[in-house]
């Protein structure tokens, strides 16, 4: 479920408060087993409504600082294997719902977990890509977001 790539649905009793979310599984490893990120449908793009589209997100200085998906646009092919789109618009922000686990950790923190569809390879390379060179990501992250992009890209 948490192969990376993978867009689960679950119950998350650790969000202030409790709700259902969607997360995006960013990676999974032997020396700690899982990056994801929880998204959100608020506006957190961190530009103005007016500049916000699909993709990469970049601030005024052509950083990259957050990801959008917008509301209906096919991202990905569901288990049942229809195409899968977000229902409303929703942002990955990079300086915020990076969570770094154990899946045994976090299987402990949220209910009924749904897989909803795997991204399509360009969708998780670009946000990868983004994520990498954000100065909003995470360090630890980089180098690990750097193998993956060495892996798909070659």
């Amino acid at each position: 479920m948490f192969t990376p790539g993978n867009v689960v649905y679950a119950f998350c009793r650790t969000t202030n408060p409790p709700k259902n979310k969607y997360m995006i599984s960013l990676y999974r490893g032997v020396d700690f087993d899982l990056i994801f990120s929880f998204t959100t449908s608020q506006n957190r793009a961190g530009v103005p409504e007016e500049q916000v589209h699909h993709g990469t997100i970049k601030n005024d200085k052509g950083e990259p600082i957050s990801y959008v998906f917008e509301a209906g646009r096919e991202i990905g092919t569901s288990p049942d294997g229809n195409r899968f789109s977000f229902p409303l618009r929703t942002t990955v922000t990079f300086d915020y719902g990076i969570i770094r686990t154990r899946s045994n950790n976090l299987i402990t923190t949220i209910d009924n977990p749904v897989l909803k569809c795997r991204l399509d390879t360009n969708e998780y390379v670009d946000l990868i890509y983004a994520m990498m060179h954000s100065p909003r990501t995470p360090e630890y992250c980089k180098p690990i977001f750097d193998q993956i992009l060495q892996k798909l890209l070659g």
